[in-house]
């Protein structure tokens, strides 16, 4: 720190700790309001449970204990269609040839319809008839879907055309629904939109659901939200329609986690109906059939637990094998590996019930303004650390840092302010972290070799200190980005990508303006230009190619696999060395972390105490970076739960705490064998 801006960076880094204990507060807020959060709701679709279970011989009654058992607290249920009412006998549907030849018990007065829907006699219940010829008319048109005057049956005469007759999507049959409550189960509606969408479409849908007991949320079916209207004009007033009625009865929007696990699967009008409904949402998992059939049941209860416990989702969709596996029946392989989540899921103190709901939770904006001025100063602190200012020039500085953070925070109405300032953070903290360690080693007497022993304590006192520091970084993005649109994902961090390479970039040239390379000093552009010249001459050998190879190939995956549309995929060795971590950690490290960046850190304290090349100093710090922005950017993934976060950098410290310190006693082993040999054959000769 050099004496000219000595004062003014003093007074940044105070309020850079004002700052924190302003976020300090709001992740503590945070926590209690994600700690809430612990009750998931476990789903499986009830046709297809029922259907799969009778061809095994069950009754529903066994059915359905054995789906309790396994930790089933809900079943989903459809629109119905004719086709599936005629399937399971519920109805029949004639032509009108038919009609006229083979059923002249019947009595029809005239044959003028197409087909005919014949329920149940009229001396006998029919639970099914009456619903299925309203929504038949408000589908149809009642001009095209009539009651005929029958003494004996209940007949509804239909005009259309098969097959799209038998495919109309209806309503949810509330029979059905109630049928799955009677036996203490909660139920999913899953409803389709309308055609043409009315508010008295709307109004049917909802006195239809208000006859179904125990629903405890709506998962829309197909391309548009209940409510969507291609016409501006009607749309906003019938989603808060919808939202209106959802509201009222408690339902909330279940929203479908989208494949590559960012927001969710797009549905028209989601998002409006979402803001419409103030964020009273569930996130739902529900892995596609065929990602199932490539992964074994132990696997697929993995990464249900994990979405669980790692991405706010609360309800667990389960689709179903199609093939038994492991000498069980089909429907025993299908609750075995549900049972699995539950054992796991229960032994994390999560309730299985009803899908908890997060509040509408925003940051006092006091102390986010607080909080978004402290980090404009920290970002003037890393700017002093590659180029040292005045003390007068940080003071105006700062006054225009504090204006920026504080007003922005408390002007700004969407997430794009806080998000820059997010990244912001997170690139600052990593990258002022490592920059303020060199800087007390440069000023250290270490003109002659250290022993390994010294490398281990200021390692582990180096690794320590980084951490720390960055952790500053990150609890001021988990309390910035603490709101409901970030814990639900309608907004999300962005520049992910860009946050592991910038503070690489930030230190490899506070490096070079600290220490020479190759013999080189940067204090201005020729000497970098004669730097460039003498690199570029440097001779090319088959192993420097290799080396270089080996390099590129690890920066591709280390980019490659960050951000949210990864490109790299993940091979069978590191997904198994997770799921063991998942199952002993309470948050599994990041590999960043523990494999490349805390052990690196130790290899650059070896580099410079154990005097080895500049080359090998300068990319193990740039490689040390690495895990410390690695560990700033876990808390920019806000759907996770703080706790979780904090405790996955206290874990990738420890675990890379551990590795590092057994990576420098595995060089000094080799090292003293090494040389303990070379003296023998020397002592030979």
């Amino acid at each position: 720190m050099e004496k000219k801006n000595k004062r003014s960076m003093l007074l940044m880094l105070l309020a850079v700790f004002i700052g924190l204990l302003s976020c300090v507060y709001l992740c503590v807020q945070r926590y209690y309001v994600e700690n809430e959060n612990m009750s998931i709701e476990q789903a499986m679709d009830y046709d297809a449970v029922v259907v799969l279970g009778r061809n095994e011989g069950y009754d529903l009654e066994t059915i359905l204990e054995k789906c309790r058992q396994a930790g089933i607290t809900s079943f989903t249920i459809y629109d119905t269609t004719l086709n599936k009412m005629t399937q399971r006998g519920e109805c029949s549907l004639i032509t009108r040839l038919g009609a006229e030849l083979y059923y002249p018990q019947f009595h029809l007065d005239s044959y003028q319809y197409e087909y005919y829907l014949i329920g149940k006699p009229k001396d006998q219940k029919d639970l099914y008839f009456d619903e299925l010829t309203e929504d038949l008319q408000l589908r149809l048109g009642k001009e095209n879907a009539v009651v005929l005057d029958n003494p004996q049956y209940r007949i509804l005469g239909l005009h259309g055309v098969m097959p799209a007759l038998g495919e109309v999507n209806l309503g949810i049959m509330s029979a059905d629904a109630n049928r799955i409550a009677s036996y203490g189960f909660n139920v999913i509606l899953r409803p389709t939109n309308y055609h043409d969408v009315t508010a008295a479409d709307l109004e049917h849908f909802f006195q239809r659901a208000d006859k179904i007991r125990n629903v405890t949320g709506i998962m829309f079916v197909g391309k548009e939200v209940l409510g969507y209207s291609p016409d501006p004009a009607q749309r906003k007033d019938l989603l808060q329609l919808t939202a209106d009625r959802m509201l009222a009865r408690q339902m909330p929007f279940y929203m479908i986690e989208s494949v590559n696990q960012l927001q969710y699967d797009n549905q028209d009008g989601m998002y409006d109906l979402a803001g419409l409904m103030h964020y009273d949402t569930g996130r739902v998992y529900a892995m596609a059939k065929e990602e199932l059939e490539k992964i074994t049941p132990e696997e697929a209860a993995m990464r249900f637990y994990i979405s669980d416990l790692e991405r706010n989702v609360r309800v667990n969709l389960f689709p179903m094998y199609k093939k038994p596996r492991y000498g069980q029946s089909l429907l025993d392989t299908n609750l075995s590996y549900i049972s699995k989540v539950t054992q796991k899921l229960e032994g994390r103190g999560y309730h299985l019930d009803r899908a908890s709901v997060l509040p509408v939770y925003y940051p006092n904006k006091v102390l986010l303004a607080i909080a978004a001025a402290a980090a404009a100063c920290g970002f003037l602190f890393l700017l002093n650390l590659l180029v040292p200012l005045s003390d007068r020039v940080n003071y105006g500085l700062m006054v225009l840092a504090v204006l920026f953070g504080a007003g922005g925070a408390w002007i700004a109405k969407g997430a794009l302010f806080l998000q820059m300032m997010a990244v912001g953070c997170a690139v600052t903290a990593p990258s002022a972290a490592i920059l303020v360690l060199l800087d007390f080693w440069r000023h250290q007497d270490l003109t002659k070799k250290l022993g390994y022993g010294r490398v281990i304590r200021d390692g582990t006192l180096g690794l320590t200190a980084a951490v720390l520091m960055s952790m500053v970084g990150g609890i001021f993005i988990a309390a910035m980005l603490g709101n409901i649109r970030f814990f639900m994902e309608f907004d999300y961090y962005r520049g992910v990508k860009l946050t592991f390479i910038l503070p690489i970039i930030i230190v490899a040239i506070g490096y070079l303006r600290r220490f020479p390379l190759m013999g080189h000093d940067f204090a201005t552009s020729s000497d970098f230009i004669s730097f460039a010249k003498d690199f570029l001459r440097i001779p090319i050998r088959m192993g420097t190619l290799i080396l270089v190879g080996l390099l590129g190939l690890v920066a591709i995956v280390f980019v490659g696999r960050s951000g949210h549309t990864a490109g790299v995929p993940v091979p069978g060795i590191e997904v198994a060395m997770r799921r063991f971590l998942e199952t002993v950690m309470y948050a599994r490290p990041r590999e960043k972390e523990f494999l490349i960046g805390h052990p690196a850190f130790f290899l650059m304290v070896a580099a410079m105490y154990r005097k080895w090349p500049e080359l090998v100093h300068f990319f193990t710090v740039l490689a040390a970076v690495i895990g410390v922005g690695s560990m700033v950017e876990t808390f920019a993934h806000i759907r996770t739960p703080f706790i979780m976060s904090f405790i996955r950098g206290l874990n990738g410290w420890l675990t890379g705490l551990v590795l590092g310190i057994l990576l420098i006693c595995a060089i000094a082993v080799v090292q003293y064998v090494t040389a303990w040999m070379g003296k023998q054959v020397k002592s030979r000769d």
